[in-house]
């Protein structure tokens, strides 16, 4: 808004500036419009608004990967760590001294204990297989990885048809400001 910008009063030299930079804008707005075939209003606004519903799609799709992906990781260790223990915990079931048994074994002893306890909360019943586990894991972090550069490309686009929309904006409703500015 050279109009109303100090600068551009003080200086000939930014006011020119400011004008060519104007001018470069709206050349890039026009050209984005047409390379786009947008040729109204409301049809941009619909782009912007379904784009927008893409980014969020993809941002959920994402999160639940992501979420299934933490789940899943530490459900492998809680399975690593009871098939590591769990022949100690075995023998302490048949150790005549428990609790001298105990002391000796305690930290493996808990450790079972946790993962087993973690594994039921889990509602897992029957253990799963650790090597397909790891194999699903890997194709979710596959997954993860590629919805997370749909998300990059989306959340980009989305970013150029903002910026579009509000250099349009700028034209179309300057007469609106410029009206509301004088009513201050």
């Amino acid at each position: 808004d050279i109009q109303n910008n100090i600068k551009a009063q003080q200086s000939a030299g930014y006011k020119h500036w400011a004008t060519i930079e104007n001018l470069k804008r709206a050349a890039e707005t026009l050209n984005f419009l047409t390379e786009h075939g947008i040729d109204d209003y409301a049809a941009l606004e619909n782009k912007v608004a379904e784009i927008s519903a893409v980014n969020d799609e993809a941002a959920a799709a994402l999160k639940a990967v992501e979420r299934r992906l933490s789940d899943m990781a530490v459900l492998i260790k809680n399975i690593s760590t009871y098939r590591q223990t769990r022949p100690v915990a075995l023998e302490y079931r048949k150790a005549k001294d428990k609790a001298a048994y105990r002391r000796e074994h305690e930290s493996q002893l808990i450790l079972y204990e946790a993962a087993a306890k973690a594994i039921k909360e889990a509602g897992v019943t029957k253990l799963p297989n650790l090597a397909a586990l790891k194999a699903e894991y890997r194709k979710l972090d596959e997954e993860k990885e590629r919805l997370y550069q749909k998300y990059g490309e989306v959340k980009k686009e989305l970013a150029d048809y903002g910026i579009i929309k509000q250099n349009v904006d700028g034209v179309l409703f300057q007469n609106h400001r410029q009206e509301r500015d004088k009513t201050l």
